[in-house]
């Protein structure tokens, strides 16, 4: 008989992941224009994002030693309260300085609270039925990052003037996520393991998801430029239809993993990937590109789980919060150092040759994938 997944605990954590989550997904995609209302510069907007960046990804190195002292629940409750006090601090922040204190405090705080918050959720995933329960955990993030820029956009408004509303906003949010952190039901602490050859096994998966997440982000930060380059309109359509296809395919997730096997399944999605990204550096119009959001979302969509899934199997049920930021240090470092290399590639070889060499470091993934998967799982 089939464990049942969706208990009301399990649906409750997915609020919570998505809460966590809509405070990164407000404010990332406007703070370039922030930076320009404060200093005149939008180089400064990149300052903001990095900064963010960087102390989620910090935080989350320490997070197995501080799950080893305190259970996940009350890191959770500690990263939202860190969030709140950056929310007050943007509402109240006039200089650029201040402003980038406050935003580093509430990359602690994210990267801190969403570890967290998606270790309990996965804690409350049958273990029969983990897979796709990550896959599903995934899908709040994914739904927050595909709503949140264009519920920050309609706050600000056509002249972007709003930003205390939109802070106001966050703040709101991270206060009621706060609160209804105060409800969950877990008091998980990793426990101390005297092999480390799991943990390392975990690294060494997430260092091939890395490779994975720095070829996608040729896809999700500079597709615009490149289209513009094109003269082609308005894409959000694209990642619109990514995100569908993305949350449509977690449905699906286990009857396919059943069919070919997660070893075949993910070598069939990377090459799917590889080719896609490819036939982006030939298209001539946007229908053409709309057409391979389809086979990109189902790619990613299943894939990424299947990493972070493999990665939580290397190690205890208790240290679930440190194979989740082991995940989420993949996947921050792929798309952060992503964004600046092929940035040089495309600066001196064109988007074109970007995305040919981009699906041909994928096919490199897909061999160090299949030798970790014989070594490792």
């Amino acid at each position: 008989m089939k464990e049942k997944l969706w208990a009301k605990e399990y649906l409750f954590s997915l609020l919570l992941v998505f809460g966590v989550n809509m405070g990164y997904a407000l404010l990332n995609s406007v703070m370039a224009i922030y930076g320009t209302v404060l200093t005149s510069s939008s180089v400064m907007g990149g300052y903001m994002i990095t900064v963010f960046m960087i102390s989620a990804l910090f935080v989350r190195l320490f997070i197995k030693k501080l799950n080893e002292k305190f259970s996940n629940k009350v890191l959770l409750i500690f990263g939202l309260c860190l969030t709140v006090i950056a929310s007050i601090g943007y509402c109240l922040a006039n200089d650029i300085v201040t402003f980038l204190i406050f935003r580093m405090i509430h990359g602690f705080g994210f990267g801190i609270s969403l570890t967290c918050a998606t270790a309990i959720s996965n804690e409350y995933v049958p273990s029969s039925r983990l897979s796709e329960g990550v896959g599903f955990t995934s899908s709040a993030n994914t739904i927050a990052n595909a709503i949140g820029p264009t519920i920050a956009l309609e706050i600000l408004g056509e002249k972007y003037t709003n930003f205390f509303t939109l802070f106001a906003v966050l703040l709101i949010i991270s206060a009621v996520i706060f609160g209804l952190s105060l409800f969950v039901k877990s008091n998980t602490k990793a426990q101390k393991v005297n092999n480390e050859h799991q943990s390392y096994n975990g690294v060494i998966i997430a260092c091939v998801f890395f490779l994975a997440t720095f070829c996608q982000g040729a896809v999700n930060s500079f597709l615009t430029s490149y289209t513009k380059e094109l003269n082609f309109g308005n894409i959000g359509l694209f990642f619109t239809l990514m995100a569908i296809v993305t949350f449509i395919s977690r449905f699906f997730s286990r009857k396919i993993q059943n069919i070919f096997g997660l070893k075949k399944l993910s070598f069939i999605l990377s090459i799917i990937m590889a080719v896609s990204i490819a036939l982006i550096a030939f298209i001539q119009n946007e229908f053409q590109l709309f057409l391979l959001a389809i086979p990109l979302g189902l790619s990613t969509g299943l894939l990424f789980p299947i990493f972070n899934y493999r990665i939580i199997q290397t190690v205890d049920p208790s240290q679930f919060a440190f194979a989740t930021s082991i995940y989420y240090c993949g996947l921050d470092i792929g798309y952060g150092l992503g964004a600046v290399v092929w940035g040089y590639v495309s600066q001196f070889f064109g988007y074109q040759v970007l995305y040919v060499v981009a699906a041909l470091l994928i096919v490199v993934t897909i061999v160090f994938d299949q030798i970790v998967y014989q070594k490792v799982n």
